[in-house]
């Protein structure tokens, strides 16, 4: 009995009521020939030079286009088995073609159309750099899969593709290095990536959210970055690589803390450069965080472990004003924090500029009328510019000050402390898929030590993190010379 009426009319059925579904048929002889694809998401060209153009001259050269398979020019042609490959194969941008005489057990066959045409990997404008590579990820995610195999040119990097997303069934990869990624981490990142149980996955976000340590933690486990050449180094440290298809951030894993203090562009430069400016990051990370709280606390409670000239400054440029300095500071915190999401979420033309003078006009009308005082106006000043300089935990800082404002404004220095053992505590005991948060701090590791603060020459970095691949792996043997015996 002949079924490719019948299974041409089941598979079309699945696509009524979309004007996107498109259906050719044609004939060549007495065969019925029939390509069932989405336009715009299959390249009408590749199905042209793939596909027709192919049958066509093969009929003309010897009247025959039997076995259809061998004479199709499409990289990739697979057999179907039923319907619901066939839909699949529809959906991801391929082209089924149908046609009569098909072997038993054989829906048709898939040939791969897809249509990649996307924008161009330019540079990540959150990551920008003066020294290095000006290309980033974009939306595709075999492209972004090829930019890191051009990078990391090795049979060792392997790659696992997963579908994600009931209905979106999106495009997941793992890529990873055989001899460096700990086989424990790379187990447990592939059980939360198919435990993931949603209708959805529109953005690597989603999938950060799902398989990060912690039901609702503050403070990441999950690295992302838009830059192949970033993530190429953490490959080459062990960690694993996620790919989401539609989404230009590739999420990397483990997580640690001392990423946030490190650039790509550090490698490039001198390590004792280098060190300084990590120092400095560090430094002002800390002033983001602790300075206003510790200023809350000073001048709340315990203003007596102030010198004389600046309470009395403070106290005079403070006259007559309605608030106290704990909440003048949660308020001019909250205006700065209002400011700053306006500018971004305003067009890219006028953010920049509606951010700065808001915070200009706003900050000098605040003192003018007698609402806030110039003295905690430069502390705040101070703690919000030095909140953008580690960008990472640029959000996840913002959260957790004003906790700590708020503890020492209401139990000073003691409350102060106490938070602050808190979080180290707390921190040391945190782990990004087994792997400690802070380390090579806690556990102290010397060798990890020499990518930390201190920045050793790339050349003198001969082991990979053990913490991260479970082993003992020698990346150089450094640098050698010939005059050296």
């Amino acid at each position: 009995m002949e079924t490719y009426p019948m299974k041409k009319e089941e598979l079309a059925s699945l696509f009524s009521q979309m004007s996107d579904f498109s259906v050719r048929e044609f004939s060549l002889g007495e065969r019925q020939f029939c390509l069932f694809f989405l336009s715009n998401h299959s390249s009408k060209i590749l199905m042209h030079d793939f596909i027709l153009d192919p049958l066509m001259r093969a009929y003309e050269e010897c009247h025959t286009v039997f076995p259809p398979a061998d004479r199709i020019a499409g990289t990739s042609v697979t057999r179907l088995k039923n319907v619901t490959e066939a839909k699949e194969a529809v959906l991801s941008g391929f082209c089924v073609l149908l046609y009569t005489g098909m072997e038993e057990g054989q829906y048709g066959l898939s040939v791969s159309t897809r249509n990649e045409e996307g924008r161009s990997g330019t540079e990540p404008e959150t990551e920008t750099v003066i020294r290095g590579a000006h290309e980033g990820f974009v939306e595709s995610a075999e492209q972004n899969a090829m930019l890191l195999r051009r990078r990391l040119k090795t049979e060792k990097l392997k790659k696992i593709d997963l579908t994600i997303g009931q209905i979106t069934k999106t495009a997941v990869s793992v890529m990873y290095l055989e001899d460096m990624a700990d086989p424990a981490i790379l187990s447990e990142l592939l059980r939360r990536l198919r435990g993931i149980d949603m209708d959805g996955i529109l953005d690597s976000g989603y999938v950060e959210l799902c398989i990060q340590d912690g039901r609702y933690a503050v403070y990441p486990t999950v690295g992302n970055s838009e830059r192949p050449d970033k993530v190429a180094g953490k490959l080459l440290e062990g960690r694993i690589a996620v790919i989401v298809d539609g989404s230009p951030v590739v999420l990397t894993v483990p997580y640690l803390f001392c990423e946030a203090i490190q650039v790509a562009e550090d490698y490039s430069k001198s390590t004792y450069y280098a060190t300084f400016v990590r120092v400095i990051r560090f430094i002002a990370m800390l002033i983001a965080l602790y300075l206003p709280a510790l200023f809350v606390a000073l001048t709340v409670w315990h203003p007596d472990l102030l010198p004389p000239s600046f309470v009395e400054t403070l106290t005079v440029s403070r006259e007559d004003l309605p608030f106290s300095v704990f909440a003048e500071v949660l308020l001019i915190f909250g205006l700065f924090e209002v400011i700053r999401e306006v500018g971004l979420r305003m067009p890219k033309a006028v953010g920049s500029a509606v951010g700065l003078v808001g915070s200009l006009i706003l900050g000098d009308s605040a003192v003018d009328a007698g609402i806030a005082s110039p003295t905690v106006m430069v502390f705040v000043a101070l703690a919000a510019i030095c909140n953008f300089i580690v960008p990472p935990y640029m959000n996840s800082n913002v959260l957790y000050r004003f906790l700590m404002i708020v503890i020492s404004g209401a139990f000073g220095l003691f409350g102060f402390f106490c938070a602050l053992s808190v979080t180290l505590v707390s921190l040391c005991a945190k782990r990004s898929f087994g792997v400690p948060y802070l380390y090579p701090l806690a556990p102290m590791d010397a060798r990890g030590l020499a990518d930390y603060l201190l920045m050793l020459p790339v050349w003198r970095m001969r082991h990979a993190p053990s913490a991260i691949t479970g082993k003992d792996i020698v990346r150089a043997l450094g640098r050698r010379r010939k005059n050296e015996n």
